[in-house]
Formats: C-alpha cells, structure tokens, sequence
C-alpha cells in the first residue's frame, strides 16, 4: 500500500495539493488538455484551497466530479458548489467545470491526470456505498457505463457516481483520508468497497493521510 503520513491535515492537504499540480503538469505537457476529477465533503476542502492558487496553465484544464448528489447546484448538499466556492478562485478561476452529465463528461480525453477521492468510515468512496443495491455493478471495472445512479439509505438524496471503471481511467489515484478509524479501515479493507479501489492493478493509487 503507497501510503503517506503527515502529522497533521493541512500538511498532507498541501502535499496532495502539489502532487495534483505535479500531475497536471506532465499532462499539461503530453497533450493540449488536462482533467482533474475531485470529490466533495469536507475532506479536500484546504487541498482546494491551497490548489487554487497555484501556477498553472489553468485555462487547459477540466475540472469535474467523482460524484454529485441530484440537486441544484446551488444547493448547500452540491458538491459542484463545493468546488466552485473553494477550488476555481484565484488562478484556478480559468479552468473549465464540466458537470457530471454523460453528456458533459463523454467528449473527455481520457486518461484523467488524476482523480483525488475521499474515503467514509463505511469504507465508501465517491458515491459507491456498501449499502447500495447496484454496487457490484458500480465496482465492476468490465462494466462500461461511466455513470451510475446510486440511492441508499445513507445519503438524504439520489446520486451520480462514476464507476470504479471510469475512475481508473486515470494516470494516478489520490486518495486523502483522515482519522485513526478510516486508517484501521485502510488497513484491513477487505469487505469494503474501497478494497476494490486498493485491490485492483490498473491505476496507482497513492494514498495521503494524517490523523
């Protein structure tokens, strides 16, 4: 498991914020466009912080999610309002959202330059939850759908999730997690969603956590 301690969360906050810009960068430099996928919660918020204001070619960049709960997106629930409060100011105010639409996110170069997820203490990761009846379907890295609509009893509102697949079609994985639960979890994650994340061979998936 490629995993980083930090002492604190603001600490690997900005490591994973410079690790986002690193990998920009190279595909900044492969091709005339770069994606970045990020999640929701609170967890990215001071690595969106930090990453707003950092030099880059923001102009050449899509930004979109890993999951969207199904309301406006000036709803306090929606991660897209999230994102636009905290993440696209600054520098990054010239990069280019791409809501979580098929329609939005199939012209899409793929592979992403990389997409940073968050994990919940049930083992969840974008909006793939163990309680949700078409999990298998939404872990399934045959399954060709980009998109999935999850609803569960842990969530007020319907979702849209990309699937395993569809994440792993990107150069690098971050996932930044907080907290000695969700470090026990990572530890012994057989059974829980975010195991197929951390099983599977297609994509690096480097891991940021602090307590």
């Amino acid at each position: 498991m490629n995993l980083q301690s930090f002492n604190d969360r603001h600490a690997a906050s900005v490591a994973v914020a410079d690790r986002i810009a690193t990998l920009l960068r190279e595909a900044l430099n492969r091709q005339p466009r770069a994606t970045l996928v990020v999640s929701g919660g609170t967890s990215p918020v001071q690595c969106f912080t930090a990453l707003s204001g950092t030099r880059l070619p923001w102009e050449r960049v899509n930004v979109t999610l890993t999951d969207e709960r199904l309301v406006p997106a000036d709803h306090e629930a929606s991660n897209e309002r999230l994102v636009r409060s905290h993440l696209l100011l600054n520098a990054a105010s010239r990069a280019t959202f791409v809501p979580l639409r098929p329609e939005s996110i199939a012209p899409i170069v793929s592979p992403f330059a990389c997409a940073l997820v968050g994990m919940g203490e049930d083992g969840h990761f974008a909006s793939l939850f163990p309680d949700a009846p078409n999990l298998a379907d939404a872990l399934d890295i045959s399954n060709p759908a980009p998109l999935i609509t999850i609803r569960t009893a842990g969530s007020p509102y319907p979702r849209v999730s990309m699937t395993l697949a569809r994440l792993l079609r990107s150069d690098r994985i971050l996932l930044l997690v907080f907290g000695a639960a969700k470090r026990r979890l990572l530890e012994a994650s057989a059974g829980y969603p975010v195991n197929a994340l951390l099983a599977q061979d297609t994509t690096p998936v480097e891991i940021f956590w602090a307590p």
